[in-house]
């Protein structure tokens, strides 16, 4: 048997945790959360270059010291 807590949240909490349990076809708060949890840490690693249709940057004009 799994380790289980009680956690005290608000009506709204749960109310968002059923939507992202139907979201993503989850059938407990627990999966809700970490998927969740996943979708925070791919996001912020995907933030890099978050613009992929960007052309990389490149200087017109170099400058020199005079």
């Amino acid at each position: 048997m799994k380790d289980t807590t009680t956690i005290q949240v608000n009506r709204s909490t749960v109310e968002f945790l059923e939507r992202v349990k139907n979201n993503y076809g989850v059938s407990s708060y627990d999966k809700a959360i970490q998927m969740l949890g996943r979708k925070e840490k791919a996001l912020k690693k995907s933030m890099f270059g978050s613009h992929p249709k960007m052309k990389p940057f490149k200087r017109e004009y170099e400058f020199h010291d005079l």
